[in-house]
């Protein structure tokens, strides 16, 4: 199958979904992630990264395609919600043009706001491919418990 993972975090922030992307490749899928650049935990873009990185990386041969995004800073509320936001607007506007190739699964990974779904909706009305959702949190009861 060929597969998109879309996800707000992945490689080299350490994530479950990294090991399911390797599992995925190593099964015999082909597999692409499109993601922000890495910034969790300490909310800045990690050493190597920035918004004028290339937009594609490569993980154990996996294609991966890297966003521009609002990193999340110190995580008060207006951060988590500009970088949400702006991996979900990025992602809706560039995700046409930035995999290209017929698409069977679309898999969002979802430790974080439905936003991440987003960008996943427009590629499915590009491919007609299913949308998986792997819920990770229980948004949005986090809100009201964080106090949010």
């Amino acid at each position: 199958m060929k597969i998109l993972v879309i996800s707000q975090y992945f490689w080299p922030e350490p994530f479950r979904i990294n090991d399911l992307v390797s599992g995925l490749k190593e099964r015999g899928h082909e597999v692409s992630v499109l993601t922000g650049i890495p910034n969790y935990p300490a909310g800045r873009f990690y050493s190597g990264y920035g918004l004028l990185s290339p937009a594609k990386d490569s993980f154990k041969g996996v294609t991966v395609y890297r966003l521009p995004i609002v990193p999340k800073g110190n995580g008060n509320a207006l951060h988590m919600t500009l970088y949400y936001l702006s991996l979900a607007l990025s992602g809706s506007l560039v995700v046409p043009f930035l995999v290209r190739k017929k698409i069977d699964l679309i898999f969002v990974y979802q430790p974080s706001p439905i936003t991440v779904g987003l960008p996943a909706r427009v590629m499915k009305m590009i491919t007609h491919a299913p949308i998986l959702f792997w819920v990770q949190d229980i948004w949005p009861e986090t809100l009201a418990g964080t106090g949010m």
